[in-house]
């Protein structure tokens, strides 16, 4: 006598296929929700013009992803991980968004944002390493081949800190 192998999907034959795409869909939902964490070292600090900290504003957001900005003050290590000192996630708003970075000290900094689209923590590229998510740098210089200096980035922050305008800008 013959065994019958029967297929996965016919197992059930009499559940409905909404049953199976509800389950996609929860699915989804909680993987794109994971994407999007922000973890609590990330968080912006509250905006506050009487205490030291950077304010960045950001303009060219769209309304979904997370927006990325990041304090660099070391100008060896500018745009790597290594040479970040601090780096903060918000929900992306549609429009303009002000991000407030706490200083420890006055000093000479340069900000660099990104609009992670995806939620995905990480700044997609070019086949040339230039980014493929909108993406600007403190004092908006203008794009060249390779990458920015930190010289071209930078401002001095004061007593009170500074405030920093960033224009996104579209790959």
């Amino acid at each position: 006598m013959k065994s019958k192998i029967l297929h996965p999907l016919f197992i059930f034959p009499k559940k409905p296929a909404w049953v199976l795409v509800l389950g996609f869909l929860i699915c989804a939902q909680a993987y794109s929700t994971e994407s999007l964490s922000i973890r609590p070292q990330e968080t912006p600090d509250a905006c506050n013009t009487d205490f030291p900290q950077i304010r960045v504003t950001v303009h060219g957001i769209e309304p979904h992803g997370v927006l990325n900005v990041e304090l660099y003050d070391d100008p060896d290590h500018f745009l790597f991980k290594k040479g970040r000192k601090r780096k903060v996630r918000a929900p992306a708003e549609e429009g303009s968004q002000q991000v407030c970075i706490n200083l420890e000290q006055p000093g000479t900094y340069a900000v660099a944002a990104y609009h992670d689209l995806d939620g995905n923590r990480k700044l997609k590229r070019q086949w040339n390493l230039l980014p493929s998510e909108p993406f600007g740098l403190s004092n908006n210089p203008e794009r060249h081949v390779g990458f920015p200096k930190f010289s071209d980035s930078a401002f001095t922050a004061t007593g009170l800190g500074a405030d920093i305008v960033i224009n996104l800008k579209q790959p």
